[in-house]
């Protein structure tokens, strides 16, 4: 069985199990010892903070013990991270992009331009000061970085734009608000960029 470690594993229960059922041995990790898909890999471990110098050590360590050669990261908090270290992480190959893609796509306003860059429809979005005359409202403010829908603000009014750019703790950008159903896409690709499987799912 190829051995697969999942890093950030959190609550990706149906990720983790997927993987064991198509015949892996699963590996996973979390700092947070109640993180549900710990329990649903056939072993678990705890790792430090991603920004812990002992992070890439404890998955090292990890790699060694249980002859993992895929390394699957459940979050983008340790995609640069991972990126960085594909050499000291070996023979287990991330599956992370490249380090310009997990550089642009941390950060939401550097996706939009490389979107546009790429043909790929996004929604109409702006620095705070660069913001069009004749903003039509409802817009979101939305933290450049960041992950499960924190620090996300909707401005009804230009009174509503100006008090979340001023109270908002973080980095953030303006954006069109989207109409119509809300749906996500997990793709699943390989090494050369092809996808392997793609899950959508409407949002509530």
């Amino acid at each position: 069985m190829t051995a697969v470690l999942f890093t950030c594993a959190g609550q990706r229960v149906d990720i983790v199990s997927a993987f064991a059922r198509a015949g892996a041995e699963t590996i996973a990790v979390d700092m947070n010892p109640l993180a549900p898909a710990l329990y649903h890999a056939h072993r678990h471990a705890l790792a430090p903070r991603v920004d812990d110098p002992a992070y890439i050590p404890a998955l090292q360590e990890l790699v060694r013990t249980h002859d993992v050669r895929l390394i699957v990261p459940l979050t983008d908090l340790d995609q640069h991270l991972l990126t960085q270290s594909s050499t000291e992480l070996a023979p287990a190959i991330p599956l992370v992009p490249d380090l310009a893609v997990v550089d642009a796509t941390a950060d939401k306003y550097r996706a939009h331009l490389l979107f546009e860059e790429r043909g790929i429809d996004t929604p109409p979005t702006w620095l705070p000061d660069d913001l069009p005359a004749g903003l039509a409202f409802p817009v979101l403010v939305k933290a450049r970085r960041g992950f499960g829908s924190r620090h996300i603000f909707r401005a009804e009014t230009q009174a509503d734009l100006e008090f979340f750019l001023a109270h908002t703790p973080v980095d953030s950008m303006v954006q069109a608000v989207c109409h119509g159903e809300e749906f996500s896409i997990d793709v699943f690709c390989d090494l050369d960029g092809r996808c392997l499987n793609a899950i959508p799912r409407t949002m509530i």
